[in-house]
């Protein structure tokens, strides 16, 4: 690290324009590890400041300058999350600490900063699922993929549900390989209904893109033929395979999943008759 120039009292220390101003009842040392050379140019994540801070005991408060007017950051001690102040229009920030060994200091700035100002990109969003469908959760089961790319770094990407009730679900997705994000799922398309989702994505400078809705429909096991109602279609189709056997659930005829087409399947879709789900 190159200073022009540090200025050294009894109560603080500066280098360039960042500012180690201490309140304690006892002497501190502080080592510098690390400042940056550009806090105005700092994106979300980013590190501006780094040190080792030692005293024997005692609440020391901390009044360090040069931040940006206004952004907010993170102070972490040895890894741990202790404040979250924001710079003010003097340009410092102040946190306090009175648990002591020699502790790593770690300042950084949360929120967008002047450098990145791109969203990600989302792209080839796509379903698969169980062969046939199903909601019992043993046996059926829906994935979700896409891709997700940044010019700097993608930070997180969430799955939006609408359920067919009109209630939401979001959840986080997981990292695939290389640009690609899935969710599996056997339970959030269980209850058979029409759904819609979206990808939600941001990145470390919070920047933040949403993809467009996609539908999905989950059929319920009495419609076998998935045409949105349970009719005689259905039962042909039972009987067109009755007797056959196979896995637990391997045809959308076995509509009770225990491996054998039978009475008690027509037994199902004969208590649903009349009833339709798409609308």
């Amino acid at each position: 690290m190159n200073f022009n120039r540090i200025t050294i009292d009894s109560s603080y220390i500066i280098f360039n324009s960042t500012g180690f101003y201490l309140t304690s009842s006892n002497d501190i040392d502080i080592t510098l590890v690390y400042i940056s050379n550009d806090f105005s140019g700092a994106s979300n994540g980013d590190k501006v400041l780094e040190f080792y801070a030692s005293t024997a005991s005692g609440n020391v408060l901390f009044d360090i300058s040069g931040f940006t007017v206004g952004r907010e950051y993170t102070v972490k001690r040895s890894g741990t999350t202790i404040a979250s102040p924001t710079a003010n229009a003097s340009e410092y920030i102040s946190f306090s600490n009175n648990v002591w060994s020699e502790h790593l200091f770690e300042i950084f700035q949360q929120g967008m900063g002047s450098g990145d100002v791109t969203s990600p990109v989302i792209s080839g969003v796509s379903s698969t699922n169980s062969d046939p469908l199903d909601t019992e959760t043993a046996y059926g089961w829906v994935n979700i993929t896409c891709d997700v790319t940044d010019d700097v770094a993608v930070d997180e990407v969430s799955l939006n549900i609408t359920n067919p009730d009109g209630s939401y679900n979001n959840v986080s997705m997981n990292v695939g390989a290389g640009d690609s994000y899935y969710y599996n799922s056997s339970t959030a398309f269980s209850t058979y209904g029409n759904y819609s989702y979206l990808i939600w994505a941001d990145d470390t400078s919070d920047n933040q893109k949403t993809s467009s809705n996609y539908a999905f429909s989950m059929p319920p096991n009495w419609d076998i033929n998935n045409d949105g109602e349970c009719n005689v279609f259905d039962q042909v189709l039972i009987s067109n395979h009755y007797s056959e056997t196979g896995n637990n659930g391997w045809i959308r005829e076995d509509v009770d999943n225990d491996g054998q087409i039978g009475v008690l399947d027509l037994v199902l879709v004969s208590n649903n008759y009349g009833e339709s789900w798409w609308g």
